[in-house]
């Protein structure tokens, strides 16, 4: 009876240095080991331009809360999105030019290649879709990449020694003075279609501004204050009308050209920079 009373204060005493045993270990756990939650990383709001009728719409990313900590998104900070550009959508009329019509919207001839991802100003044609911008786009500011250093490696000596550096020679691009070119005229006879259609050639911008175009009778029109860029075109009718930035009006009521009559046109010096034979 006596060894079975000391068994149980044996087994009753093991059980009670098992319990303190687990719980101090489990403090001890507990404290070098804290339970980290997830924590939720803001979303990047993404605004693409948006524009008219079968334009992208601007789209926004749902921000997520899933996302780990180490995904590599910033942990804080401010998402500044891009401002909302509108653009519309233009058909291409006969005798429309880049130039034209970057005067025409207030914008700048690379904004309209930009927009339309256009490598060459004159590849214009009747019937053709251009975007155009509701305001200048946003100039892009190139950012520095930082350089990552290359281990160096052992090279072998070229079986051609070369001597001094090597010299690729770039291509030169050719400036050419700007010209206005009298390219033809149509509707002649007929007053209410009859106009002298004027071209832009060469680079940079041209002034007409105090230029005449005479018909060799001594009737003259004296040009507006008017530049015509690259690629620019401007028509001449003979009758009247309003004037815009691709179109003038003589203000004639009669019409003057007739085959075999030359069209003659003057700089502000009373230079001839240009003449034209109606055939």
């Amino acid at each position: 009876m006596r060894q079975l009373k000391r068994l149980f204060y044996f087994v009753l005493l093991n059980i009670i240095i098992s319990g303190v045993t687990v719980v101090v270990v489990l403090q001890l756990w507990e404290r070098n080991h804290p339970s980290s939650g997830t924590q939720a990383t803001p979303a990047v709001i993404v605004v693409t331009s948006t524009g008219a009728d079968n334009l992208p719409k601007a789209t926004n990313l749902t921000p997520q809360t899933d996302v780990p900590t180490d995904s590599g998104l910033p942990e804080a900070g401010t998402v500044e999105a891009t401002p909302t550009i509108k653009m519309l959508v233009y058909q291409v009329k006969e005798g429309d030019s880049l130039g034209a019509l970057a005067i025409q919207f207030n914008l700048s001839i690379d904004d309209l290649l930009l927009a339309n991802d256009l490598a060459d100003p004159d590849s214009l044609y009747a019937g053709q879709l251009l975007y155009i911008p509701t305001a200048p786009l946003p100039k892009v500011t190139p950012t520095s990449v930082p350089t990552t250093a290359v281990p160096s490696a052992t090279l072998r000596p070229s079986s051609t020694p070369t001597y001094g550096p090597t010299v690729t020679t770039m291509p030169t691009q050719t400036w050419q003075a700007p010209q206005v070119v009298i390219e033809t005229v149509i509707g002649s006879g007929e007053l209410d279609f009859e106009r002298v259609v004027l071209q832009r050639t060469g680079d940079g911008d041209l002034s007409l501004s105090g230029w005449r175009l005479e018909d060799g009778t001594g009737k003259e029109y004296i040009f507006p204050s008017l530049t015509l860029y690259k690629g620019g075109g401007i028509n001449l009718y003979t009758r009247t009308g309003q004037d815009t930035v691709t179109d003038l009006f003589w203000g004639l009521n009669t019409p003057i050209w007739r085959s075999g009559k030359t069209v003659s046109l003057y700089d502000a010096q009373k230079n001839l920079r240009a003449t034209y034979t109606v055939p």
